[in-house]
């Protein structure tokens, strides 16, 4: 009998000690009839990780199934063998230095399971952080690109032919967000805050005080340009994507606070010069896209996320558009726009 739901966990470099929170996590939730969840974990091709049935023993109460990758290719990858190898109705992912947060958070994603509505189903989550003298944790909503606050519809994946890209292995997740948002419109959010990010310094994201951010800016650019190009050749739309990623760049780029290395900055500009413009054109010119909508609402998430008014460079996105010869369209200026946000 086919499972309800699939809880997917990848690892590679975490001990049994190191996993066991994350399973423990599972086998603690209340409400939840185990008979109809399934464990899987992947592992992604670590010889030196030992998980076997000594581990999973600990925990008779769950279905474990153990897995393993052919060669080391990314956690994305890894989530892939376990949503090939599952009969589960629904799949989620919950990364191996993670865990839930409270013990009703399964129930609650059930319940919506069965109302047999929804392809993608999102939650909130927190994530710690902690330093030498503080401990916070600071709430996130349902969207974004993680992967872990969100639960999805196996045979929707299916029929839609979404799955990881197996050439990423980071920013694995905003690719594989960007094609299965454009995919459905049946999705929600629950209230239940759902997982616990927490604090790994030696995560590929957290480490080296999570450089992650500025040094990768130019791979999530080209993940994004292998979602489109997926988008466009499922005839998906694909036009407020690329608006979305050119106007993420001119942001990320142009803030005081980023400190990004000038090579990296080369990187960026070279992606939205070169992969980015033959689309912009169209993009702007899109009947579904409300530019001056998109501006404005893309800069009000970025201003609360990343920065205040008056800590941009002096260059203007048309300028910077110009710049990088791609054409510009009528937009607010950005000054305007962020000094009517700050005293709103």
């Amino acid at each position: 009998m086919a499972k309800r739901l699939a809880v997917i966990i990848p690892y590679y470099n975490e001990t049994p000690e190191q996993l066991q929170f994350a399973v423990h996590s599972i086998a603690m939730q209340m409400g939840t009839d185990f008979s109809k969840l399934e464990v899987v974990m992947v592992n992604d091709c670590n010889p030196e990780t030992v998980v076997d049935e000594s581990f999973t023993n600990r925990w008779p109460m769950l279905d474990m199934k153990l897995l393993q990758t052919d060669h080391n290719a990314g956690c994305g990858v890894a989530r892939q063998v376990g949503i090939d190898n599952t009969d589960a109705e629904y799949v989620m992912f919950l990364d191996a230095d993670d865990r839930y947060h409270n013990v009703e958070y399964l129930s609650a994603v059930c319940r919506v399971i069965r109302q047999g509505r929804y392809d993608i189903i999102m939650a909130p989550f927190y994530s710690d952080v902690c330093g030498t003298d503080y401990y916070n944790w600071i709430t996130h909503g349902g969207l974004g690109c993680w992967m872990h606050n969100k639960i999805y519809r196996r045979q929707f994946l299916i029929d839609n032919e979404l799955r990881f890209h197996p050439d990423l292995k980071v920013h694995e997740d905003g690719y594989f967000n960007t094609i299965t948002y454009a995919c459905s419109d049946r999705t929600t959010i629950i209230k239940n805050v759902g997982v616990v990010w927490c604090n790994n310094p030696n995560s590929t994201v957290r480490r080296n005080n999570s450089e992650f951010f500025t040094g990768e800016m130019h791979t999530f650019m080209r993940a994004q340009c292998l979602a489109i190009e997926w988008l466009k050749e499922h005839h998906k739309a694909y036009q407020g994507t690329v608006c979305d990623v050119v106007i993420h760049a001119y942001v990320f780029l142009h803030q005081r606070l980023m400190e990004v290395e000038p090579e990296k900055v080369k990187l960026c500009e070279d992606i939205v010069a070169g992969n980015l413009a033959q689309y912009w054109d169209s993009a702007i010119e899109a009947p579904d896209v409300n530019l001056p909508t998109y501006w404005g609402d893309s800069l009000t998430g970025y201003q609360q996320a990343y920065w205040k008014s008056g800590e941009m460079v002096s260059e203007s996105f048309p300028q910077w558009l110009e710049r990088l010869g791609m054409k510009v369209p009528t937009l607010p200026d950005v000054r305007t726009f962020l000094n009517k946000v700050s005293t709103a």
